[in-house]
Order: C-alpha cells, then sequence, then structure tokens
C-alpha cells in the first residue's frame, strides 16, 4: 500500500474535466488499497498541500502549471523549481499538466524526486461544449481519448509499474486513441488527432538512478499549427467551426 497525495483543483473548464477525471484515479487507487488523501477543488490550496505532502509517499497533481510551478485551486502555486522542490525528495510524482517537464520535474529530480512524470509542453485537449453545459463531462466523446491516456500514466505508477513501464504504456494508450480516431467519420477527427499525438509527443519521464539521471521522452518540440498559450493562462483555442473546442492544461 502507499500513501498517495492528490490534489484536484476545480474553478473553471479544464480544470473541472482535469478534476472530475481525477476523481475515477482516486477511487481506483482506494479499491486497490492505497491511503489517498485527495486535495479537491477549495482543499487544493498551498497550506494544505504542505502539510500532506510530509507524510506522503507519491504525488499525482490535477491542474494548471508552467515551466516552473504547478498550481492548486486559482490557481495557487503548490510547487516551484527555486523554492520549494526539495519537498518531493524520495515522493514519485506525476503532473497531469502544462510544461511542468521543462524546468519544475528536473528541478525536483535534481532534488532527490525519484521519479517524474509530466508534460514538457502544453497538454491539450478537445472537447463538445454540450456535455460540459450539460454536466455530463464523463461522456464527452471528444474529451474521453485525451483523459484515459492521462489516467492510464496515473494507473500506472499505482500498480508499481516501473519506470520504463510508466512511459511505454502511456505513449501506447495516445497510440491506440490515435489508431481509434483514424477510423472515425468525425468532423473533429482532425483536430483529435493533432492534439493527440501533440500530447504523446510532449510526455517526459525523468529518474534519479544512478549512475546518471536518466531522461525518456522526445526533446522539446514545435509544431506548425497554431501557436500554444501557457497552462496557466487557460486560455481557449477554438479548433473548428462547428465551435467544438480544445482546451490547454
Amino acid at each position: 500500500m502507499t500513501n498517495v497525495l492528490v490534489t484536484r483543483s476545480m474553478h473553471d473548464l479544464a480544470t473541472t474535466y482535469l478534476a472530475s477525471y481525477g476523481a475515477l484515479l482516486v477511487n481506483q487507487a482506494r479499491q486497490w488499497g492505497h491511503s489517498v488523501t485527495d486535495l479537491y477543488a477549495d482543499a487544493a490550496t498551498n497550506e494544505n498541500f504542505g502539510r500532506e505532502i510530509e507524510v506522503n509517499d507519491l504525488f499525482i497533481g490535477f491542474g494548471h502549471g508552467r515551466s516552473d510551478l504547478f498550481t492548486g485551486q486559482e490557481l495557487e502555486v503548490l510547487l516551484k523549481d527555486t523554492v520549494n522542490a526539495d519537498v518531493m525528495s524520495d515522493k514519485d510524482c506525476y503532473l497531469a499538466s502544462c510544461q511542468t517537464g521543462i524546468k519544475l520535474g528536473p528541478a525536483m529530480v535534481e532534488k532527490t524526486c525519484p521519479r517524474f512524470f509530466g508534460y514538457q509542453g502544453d497538454w491539450v485537449f478537445v472537447y463538445h461544449p454540450d456535455y460540459y453545459a450539460e454536466g455530463r463531462i464523463l461522456e464527452d466523446p471528444y474529451a474521453k481519448s485525451f483523459f484515459d491516456s492521462v489516467l492510464t500514466t496515473g494507473y500506472a505508477i499505482l500498480l508499481g509499474k516501473s519506470f520504463e513501464e510508466v512511459y511505454n504504456e502511456t505513449v501506447d494508450r495516445y497510440k491506440y486513441w490515435w489508431d481509434w480516431w483514424l477510423k472515425q467519420n468525425d468532423p473533429m477527427t482532425d483536430s483529435i488527432l493533432t492534439w493527440l499525438n501533440w500530447n504523446r509527443q510532449n510526455f517526459i519521464a525523468i529518474n534519479a538512478e544512478p549512475p546518471e539521471t536518466r531522461v525518456i521522452g522526445t526533446p522539446k518540440l514545435t509544431i506548425g499549427a497554431v501557436a500554444l498559450p501557457l497552462g496557466a493562462a487557460a486560455l481557449l483555442l477554438l479548433l473548428s467551426r462547428l465551435e467544438k473546442k480544445a482546451k490547454p492544461i
């Protein structure tokens, strides 16, 4: 059994989706026998995080981020590379967030975080506004492939998979959904394929096993389709005249 700390901020569209899918991970972790502290919505504060991280072995964060930090409710900073990266010493970390694999993840591994999993670019998903408006987030057919891939990482960590297995299972899940959407006749297929591929290529794994730190993942990427906003800015990208939307975390 592992003592797991989860944060699930919920204060805008993107974090509402993240928190809803994050609840599936919390419930599954408990079914597998893990002890889970779930800092949800207003509980995802710096004060609560600082207290709870001391008594947990694994941190899984769902929320907005940027290259050097990760946030909780209302964008309150929970982790900053130059401030408190050392709190992750001897604790694995997975951040379902934008860009944290650029500076924050490496800084935590340098401070002896054993394994970090996250993204080195903006993490973007496509969603259907009707499902969001009706509160049927988990039924949204466009968002499912993105969040299922995100949960795959968390599940693999909770099951005790190796560093390489966690990375490979995540990448394989993105590939599964890529292949699935290739067969669909939907006006949003091209957009979904674009962002599934983007997220897959930006997924990164870093560990501190001797003799040196290992990084698995493609070096920081560029894409010619559109310019992506900062994760913490939560700007909306309109990718279709049908007003289906893509959202960065």
